[in-house]
C-alpha cells in the first residue's frame, strides 16, 4: 500500500505539472483535476495489486476448496470479514471529519499571520488562513484512506478472489465485487481531498493573483518578510 500511494501521489503531481505547462493557471481548476486523475490511478494500481496476489489465493483456493466449504464453516459464522464499519479500522466512519474541525478550530484562533513573521495584509492573510486549513483538511482525508489501509487491501483480496471462488457462477462479476468494495471505501475521502485542494487553490489565487502553484505563493510570502 505504501507504493501504491506513492506511485499515486506522483501520478498526482505530474498530471499538475503537465496541466501547468498546458496553460491551465488556475489552481482551483488544476489541483481537483490532478487528485481525482490520481485517484483513478490508485484503483487501477489495486486491481494490478489483486491480479499479482490472486493468482496464487486461486490455486491455493483450487486446492482446499473442500476444506472451505467443510461442516466446520457450518457453525454459523460468516466468509465475509468485518460485518461493515468494523473492519474499515474501528469506528474510523468521523475520524477524519473530526480531525478538520479541531484544525479548523486552532486555525481559526490565531489573529495574524504577523506571529509567523510575516507582513502580509489583513485580508492577504484571511486567505492564507483559509488556504492552509483547506490544506490541512485535504491532508487528513489523504492520512484516512492511509489509514484504512490494511483492512481495504483484505477486503478486496476477499471480495474479488475469495467470494468468486466459493461461487463460480459469479466468476464473472469478479471486478465488481473488487471494485464495489474499493470505491465504498475511498471515494468520499477522494471527493473531500479535491474539494479541499480546490478551496485552496481559490483561496490562494485570491491572495497571489499572479501565482500559478503553491510554491509561487511561498516565495511571495517570503519575500514579504
Amino acid at each position: 500500500m505504501s507504493l501504491i500511494l506513492l506511485f499515486t501521489g506522483l501520478s498526482g503531481l505530474l498530471v499538475s505539472f503537465s496541466l501547468l505547462h498546458l496553460h491551465v493557471f488556475q489552481m482551483w481548476v488544476r489541483y481537483p483535476i490532478a487528485i481525482l486523475i490520481a485517484y483513478c490511478v490508485f484503483l487501477l494500481l489495486l486491481r494490478v495489486w489483486l491480479w499479482v496476489h490472486g493468482r496464487q489465493l486461486k490455486v491455493e483456493l483450487d486446492e482446499s476448496v473442500l476444506d472451505l466449504i467443510s461442516p466446520d464453516l457450518g457453525s454459523g459464522e460468516s466468509v465475509h470479514p468485518g460485518g461493515g464499519g468494523d473492519f474499515g479500522g474501528g469506528g474510523s466512519g468521523g475520524s477524519w471529519g473530526e480531525s478538520v474541525a479541531s484544525s479548523s478550530e486552532v486555525s481559526s484562533n490565531s489573529p495574524s499571520l504577523d506571529l509567523l513573521g510575516f507582513d502580509l495584509d489583513l485580508g492577504e492573510g484571511c486567505l492564507i488562513v483559509v488556504a492552509l486549513i483547506a490544506l490541512i483538511g485535504g491532508l487528513v482525508a489523504s492520512l484516512y484512506v492511509v489509514y484504512i489501509a490494511p483492512a481495504l487491501l483484505a477486503e478486496i483480496l476477499i471480495d474479488g478472489v475469495l467470494l468468486v471462488g466459493l461461487y463460480r457462477r459469479v466468476k464473472d462479476n469478479e471486478q465488481r465485487y473488487w471494485l464495489q468494495a474499493a470505491v465504498r471505501r475511498t471515494l468520499l475521502p477522494a471527493l473531500l481531498c479535491a474539494m479541499f485542494f480546490a478551496v485552496a487553490g481559490y483561496a490562494l489565487q485570491k491572495a497571489v493573483p499572479e501565482a500559478h502553484s503553491i510554491g509561487d505563493v511561498w516565495k511571495h510570502i517570503t519575500r514579504s518578510e
